[in-house]
Parts: C-alpha cells; structure tokens; sequence
C-alpha cells in the first residue's frame, strides 16, 4: 500500500542523544548512572514522567530528590535530567523540507516543555521554523499523555485523519514500535542516533510503493 505520511519520534532520531553527557551529569548530582536509572523503579518512573511532560518539576522533584545528594540545588538536578539532549543536524531538517514536497510528516515525541523550547530554539537557529519541517506536531506535555499509550496514537489518527496502513512511523524505542504496528501504523525502529543508516534503504522502499 502505498505510504502517504511519515512520522517521526524526535530525540535518539531526528534529534541526537548523548548518553555519556547524561550519565556524567546523573553521577555529579548523586543519581546513578543512566542504565542504571533506568533499571531502578522507584527512579525510572517519577523521572520518565517527568521527562515526558506528565508531571511537572514541582510534583517530579520531591519524588527523585531522595535519591540525590543532599546538597544539590534542584536546577543541578533539572539540567541532569535534561542533559541527555544533544544536537539536531541541519541534514535531518532538509530531509524533513524535502520529505514533505511528496508526504505529510509528522512529530510525535514523548517531551516535556523545556526540552521542546530547547529543541524550537535548535531549528530556529538553523534558520527553519517548526511548520517547515512538519505538518503537525504532537507532544506528550501538550497532549497528558505518551508513547506506547495507545491513546495517543489514536489521538494522532483522528487529528490528522491519516490511515495507520498509509503511515511510516520511526521511532527508536522498541516499545513505542510494537504499539504503533498494534495500532496498524507501518513502524519501523531506528537505531539511536543512526536514523541515516536505514533511511536510504526506507526511502526505496517509499519509492517502490508509489
């Protein structure tokens, strides 16, 4: 069937991680490091909420601070939990501009406030504006809600009217994947930060269907 829209996850895709950064910034206030955090519950929940847009710093800090030194202030526990984030490379941006002469491009991102100004003010400084690169976006902050959650897929689906069938989805979490293909969309999992080593390979297939 033939692929008439594409959707993109934004960090470990379009936009570039840095897991050692993180992890250097996770151990300076206490926490352990990434992997690590991510293995611990009594962590990995209040702090993915938070990094999702789901809570906010006043409910998220009081649940992470226990596991932190006690004489950290909590803007150094902030900008650990946001030092994951890297750089977005113009190459992706014009693929983005150039995807959408012949699909509807998509975002779809599990974010929260901070990092989605972050990542505005990254396109802007390459000279884009954000409704350059997508024909809509979709932020779980904005949304209450994210990725695997099924609701948001069909909140994407019934804002855009798009057929999951017609649809690429990529994304760098094995999770969110196997929700999107639940949900009938054509998804795809990337590796972190290697989006280019399955692009051309994806693009032929989109060339071949058309």
């Amino acid at each position: 069937m033939q692929i008439k829209s594409i959707i993109f996850d934004l960090a470990g895709v379009l936009l570039n991680l840095d897991l050692e950064k993180d992890t250097q910034a996770l151990l300076a206030v206490g926490l352990p490091d990434f992997d690590e955090c991510l293995r611990r519950p009594e962590i990995a929940q209040p702090a993915l909420k938070y990094l999702n847009g789901l809570i906010d710093e006043k409910e998220f800090l009081p649940q992470i601070r226990p596991y932190c030194r006690p004489d950290v202030t909590d803007p150094e526990i902030i900008e650990s939990m946001n030092a994951v984030l890297a750089d977005l490379p113009k190459s992706r941006m014009e693929l983005l501009v150039s995807l959408r002469q012949h699909y509807k491009v998509y975002l779809l991102s599990n974010l929260n406030e901070s990092d989605w100004q972050y990542t505005q003010a990254l396109i802007q400084e390459a000279g884009y504006q954000v409704d350059q690169l997508f024909d809509r976006t979709f932020i779980s902050y904005q949304m209450h809600m994210a990725k695997p959650d099924p609701r948001i897929f069909e909140e994407v689906i019934r804002a855009t009217g798009i057929q999951p069938a017609e649809t690429l989805y990529l994304d760098d979490t094995r999770e969110n994947i196997e929700s999107g293909r639940k949900m009938g969309f054509q998804a795809h999992l990337v590796p972190m930060n290697q989006l280019e080593s399955i692009l051309d390979g994806l693009l032929c297939r989109l060339d071949e269907v058309e």
